[in-house]
Formats: C-alpha cells, sequence, structure tokens
C-alpha cells in the first residue's frame, strides 16, 4: 500500500521532534484504517482522509479530489481549510501541466515546495486565491481504475518531504481500497436495479397476455348457447383473473416480490362480487400478512374456487377468512349460509372439477369440509413452506 520507507523507520540524525511526528503519522494511518474497516460510510471517509492528511502534515488545508472522465476534471470532494462553497463544486484541470493532474496521469507523487516559482506546472487559480505555497499530491487507487488524488497545502514556507510522501500514500492507498468498496455497492446497486426493472418489465407482459386470454375466455362466454358451457368458460376466467392478480401486484411495486395477502384477495374478491351483485363477499384477512408470489397464486387459486363454490351452491353471504399458521401453514376459510353439501361427500373423493383443482394445489395440505358450523364451510389449509409434496396427481391429469 505503501511505498518508499517507512514511516516508522529510524535515521540517525534524526531529532526526538521528527521522530514523534513520524510516530504520530503512523498512528493516524492506524486510525484511518479502523475508519475504513468499520464500514464508514465513503463520503464520510473522504471528509476524515482530508482531516488526518492535514493533521499528520501539520496543515491547515487538504483536500480529497474525485477524478471526474467525462470532464477530464478533478472535483473538490472533501476538504478541510477552503472557503466555502470550494467543496463539492470547484474543479480543477485534469491534465498533466497540473500538480494534481501529473498524480493521476503518472501515478508518481508530486511534491511542490514553492509554488510561486514552479517551472513544472500552472499553478491553479483556486490554490492562488487561498495563498498556497507548497502542496504535496499522491493518487488515490486501489484495484480498479485511480479514484482521484489526495493533497494537502500550506500556505507556510517550509518544506514537504519524502517521508511525508509515505504517510501520504498510507492513507491514499486505505482510501483507494474503500473507493474499490464504494464502486463495487454502487455497480451492485445498479444491477439490483436492473433486474428489478427487468422482472417488472415480465410481469407486465405476463399480466398482459393473461389479460388477453381472460378477453378471449368471455368472448366465448358471449357466444356460448349453452348455460352450463358459459358457466364452466366464466370459472376458467375466474382462475386465469387470479393468477393475472399475482402479476399486477408485482408490476405495481411490491416489497421484494411480496404480495400483501389482504390486498390481493380483496381485489380478487371484488372483482368476483361485481359479477355476482345480488350476493355479499366478506373478506377477513390480517393486515400485515404477506406472501411470495408462487404462495399468492396458490392461494388466490384456492380462494377463487371455494368462492365459486359457494356462489354456486350456497346462499347468503359468501365469508372469507384467513388465518396465518407456523411456517406459512396457512389457512383459508371459505363459508356461506347455505346448508352445504349433502350427507356422504368427501372433497377428497369429489370427482367435480373444482375439488379436483383444489387438492393439486392444495398438496401437502389438506381441504377439510366442517360440518360443525351448521352451514356450509370449507377450511383450505397451505403446506408448510419446503413441504415435499407426494402422491397426488396434478390438475390436469386428475
Amino acid at each position: 500500500m505503501c511505498h518508499g520507507e517507512d514511516i516508522m523507520t529510524v535515521r540517525s540524525g534524526d531529532t526526538l521532534g521528527e521522530l514523534q511526528v513520524r510516530v504520530r503519522q503512523g498512528e493516524l494511518i492506524s486510525e484511518f484504517s479502523r475508519l475504513a474497516l468499520s464500514g464508514t460510510g465513503f463520503d464520510a471517509l473522504l471528509d476524515a482522509a482530508a482531516r488526518i492528511a492535514a493533521d499528520g502534515l501539520g496543515t491547515p488545508m487538504a483536500k480529497a479530489l474525485q477524478h471526474m472522465p467525462g470532464e477530464d476534471a478533478l472535483l473538490v470532494r472533501a476538504g478541510v481549510g477552503w472557503r466555502p462553497g470550494v467543496v463539492g463544486h470547484a474543479r480543477l484541470g485534469a491534465e498533466l501541466a497540473s500538480p494534481a493532474g501529473y498524480a493521476l496521469k503518472t501515478g508518481a507523487p508530486v511534491i511542490s515546495n514553492r509554488l510561486e516559482g514552479e517551472q513544472r506546472f500552472r499553478v491553479p487559480p483556486l490554490m492562488i486565491e487561498h495563498g498556497v505555497r507548497r502542496a504535496v499530491n499522491v493518487v488515490v487507487r486501489g484495484q480498479r481504475e485511480p479514484f482521484g488524488v489526495l493533497e494537502v497545502d500550506s500556505r507556510d514556507p517550509g518544506e514537504f518531504s519524502q517521508r511525508d510522501v509515505v504517510f501520504m500514500e498510507g492513507l491514499a492507498g486505505v482510501l483507494g481500497l474503500a473507493a474499490d468498496r464504494e464502486a463495487d455497492l454502487a455497480q451492485r446497486e445498479a444491477l439490483l436495479r436492473d433486474k428489478d426493472l427487468l422482472m417488472q418489465e415480465v410481469h407486465h407482459r405476463v399480466r398482459n397476455s393473461l389479460f388477453l386470454v381472460q378477453s378471449l375466455l368471455r368472448q366465448q362466454i358471449r357466444a356460448a348457447a349453452l348455460p352450463e358451457v358459459r358457466d364452466e368458460l366464466d370459472q376458467a376466467s375466474r382462475r386465469v383473473s387470479s393468477i393475472a392478480a399475482v402479476h399486477r401486484q408485482l408490476y405495481s411495486g411490491g416489497s421484494l416480490g411480496r404480495i400483501v395477502a389482504g390486498e390481493y384477495l380483496g381485489s380478487l374478491l371484488r372483482d368476483m362480487a361485481a359479477s355476482s351483485p345480488e350476493r355479499a363477499i366478506r373478506l377477513d384477512a390480517p393486515p400485515d400478512l404477506a406472501w411470495s408470489a408462487d404462495r399468492a397464486t396458490t392461494c388466490g387459486l384456492v380462494m377463487t374456487e371455494l368462492v365459486i363454490n359457494a356462489l354456486k351452491y350456497g346462499r347468503g353471504t359468501v365469508a372469507v377468512r384467513v388465518e396465518p399458521g407456523a411456517n406459512e401453514a396457512d389457512s383459508i376459510a371459505v363459508e356461506d349460509e347455505g346448508p352445504g353439501p349433502p350427507a356422504g361427500f368427501d372433497p377428497a373423493s369429489s370427482t367435480g372439477l373444482g375439488m379436483r383443482i383444489l387438492r393439486a394445489l392444495l398438496r401437502g395440505g389438506g381441504l377439510e369440509l366442517d360440518r360443525s358450523a351448521g352451514h356450509a364451510r370449507f377450511v383450505a389449509r397451505l403446506p408448510a413452506a419446503g413441504a415435499q409434496h407426494h402422491g397426488e396427481p396434478n390438475a390436469a391429469g386428475a
């Protein structure tokens, strides 16, 4: 990370004051390294780098410069000792003719101890404005392209040394690795945003395709001559609608692909109530219960089948109640005010299409007919998350 002589090396002839400065610089690099490893935000880390650099070289002025490739300029991203309005706004040239630009382009440190007589570089107006007489610049680089330059400035007529460069390069090396980490985080966030946009587009297209299927089914319903055919097509349309509703919610930006149970089931029931205005439908679901897309699809289809059954064979108000269970083994109860199926009816052996679909959807869970209620009441129990399903045919092959 550091180049040249280690800051802690003792030379013969070093004064006690010089040794104390080098020890202090070593402590400052350790402090900054701990700060970087603690997960401190990058902006705060830039501020700390400027402050510690100035402290380590005994000056009131320092700045962290970020390279702006599109402009070939260096933005004063952080700093101490500068007038208001400089940090975050001022830009310096990144060409080889400037001290900071030379350090950036070549990777070599630059010491300018007499800027007023400097023949190698043009002194930036910002430094002239602030009376800077000497400066030292080192490149900030990790494993990627250089982030920019760390610079310390002074109005005093002293001199920066090669040992000061070693200290500065130590700080810049830690800051460069932190800049790499920040770039990695930004890249991951961009990829996640792209993934979210892609998934929303997928859900949008699936939803539109399902709506097209639903529209075709409705056309067939209008064209069908036999009531029983219209009834079967209507049930198929409702099943398609329950799946489309999942993708509608996911497309609208649900949290991490989660579907709020009450909102999702409520939208389905409103659609069903609109086509059966003579029957009231009521929903009772926990406001904080949320499902994955797969589970929501299953629950929507289960509820749709049970409500279709209640609207077709029952009477009075249809009540839907959702109760959360351990390990997502939730239950959905649907009841109405009718007497229920005839004696001897068993959901496990019924050959009706609706019951066959329900058995396929609830593999690993179960469907019960609760006759203790005194009216029609079915309770669907969902399988626990990750439960293995065995021994049941799928809906298509039932």
